[in-house]
């Protein structure tokens, strides 16, 4: 028998695969004879081929593998689920989250409603006190107080463990700088400043430690008025009242919070712990990503490159769900309200029946449950859960029948081509809805415009950045009808919501309601310091209010934190707002 005849390895190496293949002769069992090459004879033998191929191949065959085995373990890396458990293991002190909008400003003197910049400013700053979740003011850079005078004199002592970031010692005299540049930012500048809510109160120094207010009259809010951020005057004592919002330190500023602002721009703001305070947190760093959208955002938080998110809207975190390793946190914010105002300076809603029609051509329960933001349904301007809720008056809710009624003694009558109720010479029965235009506000104002159309009543949606809602329609009060979002307090007064005081800007009496009975009312209330006496008060102007339908009364929300759900001592228990969510973060740890 012919032997089995080796292949033959030149010494000068393999020049290609194929001169490798051709270089090999296969032994074949059912034929002692030699065989050309045949591609079926690779695939019949492919273990002896691969091994062969392999050592003729060598060096280069090392390198394939090597390649191969990086290339599926960098591809193993980026899978979403191996990111999140393997970040589980590594011990971290930095917290990122993802946010959508801008950061304008981070001067706390100014009132904002961004919800970036107030959580920010919570880390950055340090307030004058804080008011508790019940409502009840607790110590900040002011560490006692005494209530002199029945009320009108309040004498505050000054901690003096407080530094700034630079080191420096916080002072009776930056606080003293403080109130009165939030004053007169309001009184002499028309700045919305957060001074408006003290101008008639009198600030001064007693002595290195201590600061007193003088105020004319008993105020039930004064604790709640004076819970600010303090500001250092070094940084701007040199500069004008009518420059301040302009400055650097609007961007870059420097507080005596919890964490020191250490870099911002367009795409992120980094915050690092303060070396100076008496807390030595765990997490020594907090990351804010901002993203132009909601989408930009979900796309961060599919990659894994965020550690949590906030939202309002249930419907549009709903992908949260898809991902295990992340724990969903909820707080009922009872003190802001979602409310459509009724401009009552318009010809076309001066009448209270008009008004009256909206608000029960409106299903609120069935809205809610199809817009899926995850609210409380509201009935008037105080919440249900409200020790001061009226639970005697009968709330305006959907009655498409008696509203029929209404439209028709208002010579109004349904159009059964259209749908829409017209007036005799042929004009529907429509307004505009003015809003601030982003994902969560489109979906809700469409759900407006379809449930209305049902109803025979014609809207038209007016979206709006927010420059332009600010500029165009609130401080003009240029619009028919406004959804806009307001921050009531724990308290029962809506003196800036519903005084007639109060009609113009940069004040929230949007819809222009005015009614005597109910200003007196409104000013009663907030003079008196009895619970009870108070609570007569305020029965009195839900009634009224209620009755005159100058809004239609939607939700207060609900706000969603999702994070990792390895960290530890996130407490949303004990505030009313989403942007204290770090209150005490120096006890959040990693597990």
């Amino acid at each position: 028998m012919k032997k089995e005849k080796k292949a033959d390895i030149s010494s000068k190496g393999i020049s290609s695969i194929q001169d490798a293949l051709e270089d090999i002769d296969f032994k074949v069992k059912d034929s002692p004879s030699e065989k050309k090459f045949d591609i079926r004879d690779i695939f019949w033998n492919y273990p002896i081929f691969l091994k062969t191929l392999y050592k003729k191949l060598i060096p280069l065959s090392y390198i394939i593998i090597f390649g191969l085995l990086v290339f599926l373990f960098v591809m193993l890396l980026q899978s979403d689920t191996v990111k999140q458990k393997f970040s589980r293991h590594i011990k971290k002190d930095t917290f990122v989250e993802g946010v959508v909008g801008s950061v304008n400003t981070l001067n706390p003197l100014f009132v904002t409603n961004n919800y970036i910049e107030r959580s920010i400013r919570s880390l950055v700053f340090e307030n004058f006190i804080y008011i508790d979740k019940n409502g009840e003011p607790s110590p900040g850079v002011a560490k006692s107080w005494e209530i002199k005078e029945k009320g009108l004199v309040y004498d505050f002592v000054i901690d003096d463990t407080s530094y700034w970031h630079d080191g420096t010692r916080l002072t009776v005299d930056d606080v003293l700088f403080t109130f009165n540049t939030a004053i007169a930012l309001s009184e002499k500048e028309s700045f919305d400043s957060v001074g408006s809510a003290f101008s008639n109160v009198e600030v001064e120094k007693i002595d290195e430690q201590t600061i007193r207010f003088k105020t004319k009259e008993a105020n039930p809010l004064f604790f709640r008025a004076v819970s600010i951020a303090i500001i250092p005057k070094s940084k701007l004592e040199e500069v004008s009242v009518s420059k301040i919002a302009f400055d650097p330190f609007s961007k870059k500023p420097m507080g005596s919070g919890k964490y020191e602002l250490v870099k911002i721009d367009t795409g992120s703001v980094v915050l690092r712990d303060n070396k100076y305070d008496k807390y030595n947190p765990e997490i020594k760093e907090i990351v804010f990503k901002i993203y132009p959208d909601s989408k930009a955002l979900e796309n961060a938080f599919r990659i894994g490159d965020l550690d949590a998110i906030g939202s309002w809207d249930r419907e549009a975190s709903k992908y949260t769900e898809e991902y295990s390793g992340y724990e969903k946190h909820l707080l009922h914010i009872t003190d802001r309200e979602r409310i459509i105002f009724l401009n009552t300076r318009k010809d076309s809603l001066k009448d209270k029946k008009v008004r009256v029609v909206l608000s029960t051509l409106l299903n609120k329960d069935d809205l809610i449950e199809e817009y899926n933001i995850g609210g409380d349904i509201l009935n008037g301007p105080i919440p249900e859960d409200s020790w001061f809720y009226n639970r005697d008056i009968d709330y305006l809710s959907y009655n498409p029948q008696k509203a029929e009624e209404t439209l028709n003694s208002l010579h109004y009558k349904r159009n059964e081509n259209s749908g829409y109720y017209e007036d005799p010479d042929g004009n529907i029965f429509s307004f505009s809805i003015t809003y601030f235009e982003n994902d969560s506000n489109n979906r809700l104002v469409s759900l407006l415009v379809d449930y209305y159309a049902k109803e025979g009543v014609f809207i038209k949606p007016v979206g709006m950045s927010y420059e332009q809602i600010t500029q165009e329609a609130i401080s003009t009060r240029n619009f028919e009808m406004l959804l806009y979002e307001v921050e009531t307090s724990t308290d029962p007064d809506q003196y800036n919501l519903w005084h007639s005081l109060k009609i113009n800007y940069p004040d929230l009496n949007l819809s222009g309601y005015e009614y005597d009975r109910v200003d007196i009312l409104l000013e009663e209330g907030r003079q008196s310091n009895n619970r009870n006496t108070r609570k007569q008060k305020y029965d009195l102007f839900q009634k009224y209010l209620v009755a005159d339908a100058p809004a239609i009364f939607l939700y207060t929300p609900v706000f969603e934190y999702i994070t990792k759900d390895n960290l530890e001592g996130l407490d949303l228990e004990s505030i009313n707002h989403a942007y204290d969510r770090f209150h005490n973060i120096e006890e959040w740890t990693w597990e």
